[in-house]
């Protein structure tokens, strides 16, 4: 991955670079920020440029060997590290060595890849991935040999907040004493998760979210598109270039949870129970990650409702589609209800995450959004 490759972020650019150059790296880097900024891609960028033969001022070469093997993820002095979990495939044990196939086509096809995407990938989209103790004593054995050809033994951690407990105290003397020559580079989206003794031990480096611009000009760089579908996604990327890629691809997933949310909505305004009972059956055998995901995107379109019903629209990040049955449903989602609604899909996403009857949940929840669209906006004054 080359600097150049990534969309944005010039400053953060700026900074790894000036790190290597003034032969200044720290041994522990986290990444930090927003889904969707390109914290793995910069991660993996800043790793070849400091294994480049050739480097430039601005980027690696990109042709030398060592690139070359960085191109196709191979590098025998890179390592990775990700959330896994046992899958068809692997029953026992997992880990991210067992799962370097799929990891180097699911980088390699999208460098913004999000947490659900990569589930989806290992075929394990319905279950929570982890970073485990037997992980980190794998990193601790690979970081302990010299070499083979760069200067530096790296590791890349994906979403460092999935460590246990066990791992994360196994990985913290590493992080405190590692080997000479050690590159520790954590890619984050929720530092809050992340034990407070091995942050204080990484230097931190915020990657912001991206701006309209620099979405537009990546979305530009991608095959022909419709100029109308380019400004839905960037609206709805709210700074999250993989939000946007989805957008523009007409991602299957979000296009159907566009339609369950409409559905519902429809039925639960009509007091419609014989067909929110028959809604409900449809989502229960979903599976839980897919049911989260649609909670989430209920609470978004919710929000934007919103912002539209208090005449906020220059506020709105949604797609076309979503705009136009917008129009009509945001007057129907006012102060009086939205807090309701708000608190009955959280409550309902963390039933989920916790393994609770999906029957029972949004049988539950359904009952709630009838009862809160029938309440009045409150008279101004």
């Amino acid at each position: 991955m080359l600097f150049k490759e990534i969309i944005g972020q010039q400053e953060v650019k700026t900074r790894l670079l000036k790190l290597v150059r003034d032969d200044r790296t720290p041994h522990a880097l986290m990444l930090f920020g927003p889904p969707g900024a390109g914290k793995l891609a910069l991660g993996l960028a800043m790793a070849q440029y400091l294994s480049c033969g050739d480097r430039q001022p601005e980027d690696a070469c990109g042709i030398c060997p060592s690139c070359l093997k960085f191109s196709k993820l191979v590098h025998p002095d890179l390592h990775f590290v990700f959330p896994v979990l046992k899958t068809a495939k692997v029953s026992k044990d997992p880990v991210s060595d067992h799962f370097m196939e799929e990891w180097r086509e699911a980088f390699l096809s999208n460098p913004y890849l999000s947490e659900n995407q990569w589930y989806e990938a290992i075929g394990a989209e319905n279950k929570q991935g982890v970073i485990n103790k037997e992980e980190s004593l794998q990193v601790i054995r690979k970081l302990g040999f010299k070499p083979y050809e760069s200067d530096y033994r790296m590791v890349i951690i994906w979403l460092p907040e999935k460590m246990n407990q066990a791992a994360a105290n196994k990985l913290l003397k590493l992080i405190e004493e590692p080997p000479e020559k050690t590159l520790i580079l954590m890619v984050s989206e929720s530092t809050d998760k992340i034990l407070p003794t091995i942050l204080s031990r990484t230097q931190l480096l915020h990657v912001p979210p991206l701006s309209e611009s620099m979405i537009r000009d990546g979305l530009l760089q991608q095959e022909s598109q419709d100029q109308q579908m380019v400004e839905d996604a960037i609206r709805k990327a709210n700074g999250n270039f993989n939000t946007a890629l989805q957008t523009l691809s007409l991602d299957e997933n979000e296009m159907h949870y566009f339609d369950l949310f409409t559905s519902l909505m429809r039925l639960c305004y009509a007091r419609n129970i014989i067909e929110v009972n028959e809604w409900v059956d449809q989502v229960a055998v979903l599976g839980r990650e897919r049911q989260k995901q649609l909670v989430d995107y209920s609470l978004k379109l919710l929000r934007e409702n919103f912002m539209l019903h208090l005449g906020s629209g220059e506020l709105n990040y949604m797609s076309r589609k979503e705009n136009e049955f917008s129009e009509k449903f945001s007057s129907f989602i006012h102060e009086g209800n939205i807090h309701g609604l708000a608190d009955s899909f959280n409550m309902a996403g963390n039933h989920i995450e916790a393994n609770g009857n999906p029957r029972i949940i949004f049988m539950d929840l359904s009952i709630s959004i009838i009862r809160l669209l029938m309440q009045k906006a409150p008279q101004a004054g």
